[in-house]
C-alpha cells in the first residue's frame, strides 16, 4: 500500500498458511481489513510498549484498523479450513482474542509458549503450533470448499462449516466470489462482463456485492482506490 502504511506479503512455506504480511506505520493512519476467507494471528508492536498478540476470527464486512506512527503488524493468515480446535471460528468471529505475552519475545496459547515470530520464519510457528495440537485441519471444510460430495446431508455440512471457520459456507463463496471480481475488474474487464461471467443478477447485484464484501465500487476497484471509513460501510 502507498502512503503512510509500507507493507510486504508473501505466501508461506506451509500447507496450513494462506498468506504471510507485514505493515509498518511511517504515520498514523487508517489500515481497512476486508473479509478474504481467512482468520489470523496478529503480531503488534508499538514504540515503548510489549507486544500484543490477537486471534482475529473472520469477518463478514470491512474493518478499520488504526495504526499510530512506528507501529509494526504481523499478521499469519491461516487457510479457512484450518482451525483451532480450542477457539473455533464460531468463539472468534468478528472479534479478536488476546493471547497472554510473557516478554518481548514470548507468548502463551493455552498452556503452551512459543517465540513470537519474524516475517522470514513464521513457519516454525505454525509449525510448532501443529505439533502441539492446537493447529488442526478440517476435512469437512475442506471438501465443502473443493466442492467434493460427502456423507453428510446439506444442514450438516452448513452447521458444522459455520461452527468450525464462523462464516456460513453461502458467505463464504459470496465473499470468494466478490475477490474474483476485483481481481477481473483490476485486468481491465467491464462491469458488465464480470457480473455476467460470475452469476451475477445483473451489474448492480455485482456492485453490492463488492460494497458489502470490500468496501469498494467497481470503479474504485479497478482504480485501486483505497476507500474511506465511510465509503466502507454504506451499501
Amino acid at each position: 500500500m502507498e502512503g503512510p502504511i509500507t507493507e510486504e506479503q508473501r505466501a508461506a512455506d506451509s500447507p496450513l498458511v494462506a498468506k504471510v504480511r507485514h505493515a509498518r506505520y511511517d504515520a498514523d493512519a487508517r489500515d481497512m481489513a476486508v473479509p478474504d476467507g481467512s482468520w489470523d494471528l496478529l503480531f503488534l508492536r508499538r514504540a515503548g510498549g510489549p507486544p500484543i498478540v490477537i486471534q482475529t476470527g473472520q469477518i463478514a464486512a470491512p474493518l478499520a484498523v488504526d495504526g499510530q506512527a512506528g507501529d509494526e503488524m504481523l499478521t499469519i493468515a491461516f487457510k479457512p479450513e484450518v482451525y483451532m480446535p480450542r477457539l473455533p471460528g464460531r468463539l472468534t468471529f468478528n472479534q479478536g482474542v488476546a493471547c497472554p505475552v510473557e516478554d518481548d519475545r514470548r507468548f502463551w496459547i493455552g498452556p503452551e509458549r512459543f517465540e513470537i515470530p519474524s516475517f522470514d520464519n513464521v513457519e516454525h510457528l505454525v509449525a510448532a503450533l501443529a505439533r502441539k495440537g492446537l493447529l488442526e485441519r478440517d476435512p469437512v471444510v475442506s471438501r465443502a470448499l473443493q466442492g467434493v460430495r460427502q456423507r453428510l446431508d446439506e444442514r450438516s455440512i452448513q452447521r458444522h462449516f459455520a461452527e468450525v471457520t464462523g462464516l456460513g459456507l453461502k458467505v463464504f463463496q459470496q465473499i470468494a466470489r466478490a475477490h474474483e471480481a476485483a481481481r477481473l475488474l483490476r485486468e481491465g474487464q467491464a462491469p458488465s462482463q464480470v457480473a455476467a461471467g460470475l452469476g451475477f443478477a445483473d451489474q448492480a447485484h455485482l456492485t453490492h456485492s463488492l460494497r458489502r464484501f470490500l468496501g469498494q465500487t467497481p470503479r474504485q476497484v479497478a482504480t485501486r482506490v483505497v476507500p474511506s471509513n465511510a465509503d466502507a460501510g454504506s451499501s
